[in-house]
């Protein structure tokens, strides 16, 4: 079909990884074979009953049933179809309404608004500075730890990660309030000539941010410092910023990996 073999080539132009590109146009071709329906005539019920029958399969490989995280897998790629069809005016609404929960194993937790104004309110300089570097800007611990003074650029509001995760660089965009509190940050360690921002191990930084779990009583809720990139990225989708653009703040190889955070597709 022509139109599998066109959302083929979106993906592909959008940046997913070969194992997406291959396998998505082919659950999307598979369920409309399943359906017997033109793509106007396909509803949510279409969907609904699709997932079912999924349910009904037994993995050749494993002689089990498919699991959870396999299924939202296939109906992660029919939305992402119906997207596309949407995008290019093939059809004119998606063909499904029901909000299907993201299985437990994908979840990724998040702070709310008021929890990270408490986490905010209770942290000491330092602290403040880690939820500016992992929170406000998205950095992993590692790339909060190895941040250098030189990487800041406090003119226009920007800091250099030159060496992210699979060695990706990127230039991360932070607001007046960062550059302040960024600002009072070092002009408090002057007398310290140390290159680094922070002059700390990611693993102490993982510390501090227990610590601070702890003072704002928050400690017994699952919340991880990882949390803190989950919740940003989270709120900028939200926020109605385009899943590439967050891929590029997170410094994520492939929009898979970002797709996950979007955390709005459940068949359940």
């Amino acid at each position: 079909m022509e139109d599998i073999y066109l959302f083929r080539k979106e993906l592909q132009n959008l940046g997913y990884c070969k194992t997406v590109i291959n396998s998505y146009p082919k659950q999307a071709a598979k369920f409309l074979k399943h359906t017997r329906k033109e793509h106007l005539e396909i509803k949510n019920e279409d969907i609904a009953d699709y997932y079912s029958y999924l349910k009904t399969i037994i993995s050749p490989r494993t002689k089990k049933p498919l699991s959870e995280s396999y299924l939202h897998t296939i109906l992660l790629a029919i939305k992402l179809y119906f997207d596309y069809l949407q995008r290019t005016g093939i059809i004119k609404t998606i063909p499904y309404g029901l909000k299907i929960k993201t299985p437990k194993s994908e979840e990724r937790k998040v702070f709310t608004r008021e929890e990270i104004k408490k986490l905010y309110n209770k942290s000491s300089p330092l602290q403040t500075i880690l939820l500016h570097l992992c929170y406000a800007c998205g950095l992993r611990r590692t790339e909060a730890s190895e941040l250098k003074i030189k990487d800041i650029d406090l003119e226009n509001n920007v800091l250099y990660i030159r060496k992210g995760k699979g060695k990706k660089r990127r230039v991360i965009p932070f607001t007046k309030q960062v550059q302040k509190e960024i600002r009072n940050y070092l002009e408090e360690r002057e007398k310290n000539k140390e290159e680094s921002l922070l002059n700390i191990t990611a693993e102490r930084i993982y510390t501090e941010f227990n610590y601070l779990l702890i003072k704002t009583k928050l400690s017994h809720q699952g919340f991880t410092l990882h949390c803190l990139r989950h919740t940003i990225a989270t709120q900028l989708l939200e926020q109605g910023m385009e899943l590439e653009k967050v891929r590029d703040f997170l410094g994520h190889e492939y929009l898979g990996t970002t797709q996950i955070y979007t955390r709005v597709i459940s068949y359940k």
